[in-house]
């Protein structure tokens, strides 16, 4: 899961017009969307509760949602997933408290220098991203760089000169897809505990019991494990997306591809209920010649059913 954390050095301390503060919101939404579009799970931790959130000293969250304007927006912010005060969000992550590790910017920062960082700080601390409001240009950047103070074990402080992932519009977010990826991708130690926490990891995601030993079988540090865990995740979200939105067919972010009628009789599994099914859509992926093989079932659940997760079938 994104851990996003409000850069509260962001939020505006000044008046402004209302197309400012309007626009404003906007970068600020499209930046929280555009994480979720690879990381539906994100969680946004603040200084206080979004809905609390100012863009002008004369212009509040709650005073633009009833904007015209803003209507997308307000309908968007409703979804967010936000905690607060920050010290929830570091009961929860885990990790130094805030009284023990001091942020600050830089002296020779263009604002603020030298000021406490402490949503920035959380950022890095969580391995996460600042997220900023546009309100001066720099916080228009995708790292900033901040001086980190601690205690080592003999009570003496430490400083050493870090930089935190930040986004503050839609732009700034393909800069760090690979971390929003990373982090959206469940850590799994082993492929045992994959099979035990499918249910939890995939909710939208059954498996028959052939699939049992072909999973438990990924051992720790094994890339196949990495590649499984990868893809699994993948169809789960686009198996989700389709039940949840009523889409024709999912949109999966991988090729998927049917068995021709000579190699049918290859991909025949039982269920867990004896009956022979034929599991011919299936998908791709590495460093072996791996196959994801899967039906999907409609109906008030709406679920991909995997019939097997290993080598091309057939090949030895």
């Amino acid at each position: 899961m994104t851990e996003l954390v409000l850069n509260d050095l962001s939020v505006p301390v000044d008046e402004c017009p209302q197309e400012v503060a309007v626009g404003r919101l906007k970068q600020l939404v499209s930046a929280l969307r555009g994480v979720s579009n690879t990381d539906p799970d994100f969680t946004l931790s603040g200084p206080h509760a979004l809905v609390d959130l100012t863009f002008g000293t004369n212009w509040s969250l709650a005073v633009l949602r009833n904007s015209a304007q803003c209507v997308d927006e307000n309908i968007y912010i409703k979804t967010i997933q936000d905690r607060f005060p920050y010290s929830r969000a570091v009961a929860e992550v885990g990790g130094p408290a805030i009284e023990e590790v001091d942020y600050r910017l830089r002296a020779n920062a263009q604002i603020f220098p030298d000021g406490q960082a402490l949503g920035l700080g959380l950022a890095h601390q969580f391995n996460g991203i600042a997220l900023s409001i546009q309100s001066h240009p720099f916080w228009h950047q995708s790292h900033i760089e901040l001086t980190r103070s601690s205690l080592d074990g003999g009570g003496n402080i430490v400083q050493e000169d870090v930089t935190c992932r930040n986004v503050c519009c839609l732009n700034d977010v393909a800069l760090h897809a690979d971390a929003i990826k990373l982090a959206a991708t469940p850590n799994v130690n082993s492929g045992i505990e994959l099979w035990s926490e499918r249910a939890i990891l995939f909710p939208n995601l059954r498996f028959i019991p052939r699939t049992r030993p072909q999973l438990e079988a990924l051992l720790q540090g094994d890339p196949v494990l990495d590649a499984v865990v990868a893809r699994l995740v993948e169809l789960d979200k686009a198996v989700g997306n389709w039940h949840d939105n009523h889409l024709v067919r999912p949109h999966y972010p991988f090729s998927v591809t049917k068995e021709s009628r000579t190699r049918l009789a290859l991909v025949a599994f039982p269920d867990d209920t004896g009956t022979v099914r034929s599991f011919s859509d299936h998908a791709k992926f590495g460093p072996i010649e791996g196959r994801l093989h899967f039906i999907l079932v409609s109906g008030a659940d709406g679920y991909a059913l995997v019939g097997h997760v290993g080598r091309k079938l057939g090949i030895g």
